[in-house]
């Protein structure tokens, strides 16, 4: 605090008021007391209350508090000389620390036992025998002209190498040491690495699992709704015009809206009083039908499916029922002839159902090459 209030020197007499009690000089970073409100230094009371917390005016105990704006305002308007001698500068109060170490005046000292303002210090340098440096012609390095005599290139060159080689094993010995870590570190990471990708190709074809399953279930989502929508559209049209007998899917014959036709089995005569969409007649077998779009065509207008059984060598109702051969009592449910009727007594009829075709119908052109490769037995 001594040091640094020296260079505070007033140029005119400082005010009572704005200077301090305890030191009596003005008042450096001034905060006043909060009873009697007497200007004092902060260092000057941080000093003070080690010995007695009071103020020194009042007695009363010490809390500072900050002096008033139009106090400090005052104290910043004060005007102080430069300490170094020949400088006549007026210095603010926060000018001064800056400019005692700025000042061109200020005295400085050589380590070569010169003294004097630092305006003349650069001109000293360039003469003094400490800051002259002379090149080495074999290191060409700066060497101090005071110490140019007693350079050893090869001298210094040599500690300088010793010196070079112990921080080189030094630093050999840390980079072993961190190469080691390093790699000791590289090869957990790529274990950790190893596991994580293991697990991810577990959860990959875990997933592949589970959307192979969930593909599969998909569709057999869709095959039973189609299915449940089918059986429904059945069950929605086949009770209002077939109350007998019992629908058959075809094998290929669909209507002009791609629905499946339907064999009619065992109606009961209830067929006679269907009329054909084909040939417009109701005293006729209306056997097939389709239940969505709700019309019917008779055997004579669409010849019944025979189909072909390989394994027994035998030919099939529409039912795909196994039809056997039958002479006498035969009616024939395409053209309603019966044995007396026919030209050639005799034909086929299902013993499951109640289709039969006479032999007169079995020579049509659409059953003539099924029925040689498959004889009725």
């Amino acid at each position: 605090m001594e040091e640094k209030r020296q260079y505070f020197i007033p140029i005119k007499e400082i005010n009572q008021n704005l200077s301090c009690k305890i030191c009596k000089n003005v008042a450096l970073n001034a905060i006043e007391c909060q009873t009697c409100e007497q200007l004092y230094c902060e260092e000057c009371v941080i000093f003070w209350k080690r010995k007695k917390n009071e103020c020194p005016e009042c007695k009363e105990q010490f809390k500072t508090k900050q002096p008033h704006r139009l106090i400090r305002e005052e104290l910043s308007k004060q005007k102080f000389s430069c300490i170094n001698q020949g400088c006549k500068v007026e210095l603010l109060m926060n000018e001064v620390i800056q400019h005692i170490n700025e000042c061109q005046f200020k005295n400085v000292n050589c380590i070569c036992g010169w003294s004097g303002p630092q305006s003349k210090q650069k001109y000293h340098e360039q003469t003094c025998q400490q800051f002259i440096t002379k090149q080495c012609n074999i290191c060409k390095e700066e060497i101090k002209l005071y110490k140019y005599q007693n350079h050893n290139c090869f001298f210094e060159f040599q500690q300088k190498l010793e010196k070079i080689t112990e921080k080189f094993y030094e630093y050999k010995e840390t980079s072993e040491y961190s190469i080691k870590e390093l790699k000791n570190q590289q090869n957990k990471e790529y274990n950790e690495l190893q596991i994580i990708k293991e697990q991810i190709k577990g959860i990959g074809q875990e997933t592949n699992d589970l959307k192979k399953q969930f593909t599969d279930l998909t569709q057999l989502l869709r095959s039973s709704e189609q299915k449940c929508k089918q059986l429904l559209e059945v069950q929605q049209y086949t009770g209002p015009f077939i109350t007998q007998g019992k629908l058959i899917e075809s094998k290929s014959l669909q209507c002009s809206k791609d629905h499946m036709i339907k064999y009619w089995m065992n109606p009961q005569g209830e067929e006679k009083t269907k009329k054909c969409l084909k040939c417009q007649k109701t005293q006729v077998n209306c056997r097939y039908c389709c239940p969505i779009c709700v019309f019917f065509v008779c055997l004579k207008c669409q010849e019944p499916e025979l189909t072909r059984n390989p394994h027994e060598n035998s030919v099939l109702c529409p039912a795909r029922h196994k039809i056997t051969k039958k002479i006498q009592g035969l009616i024939c449910t395409i053209c309603e002839k019966n044995s007396s009727q026919m030209r050639n007594p005799g034909g086929a009829n299902c013993t499951e159902c109640d289709f039969a075709i006479c032999f007169e119908c079995l020579e049509n052109e659409r059953y003539k090459g099924r029925v040689q490769q498959c004889p009725v037995q």
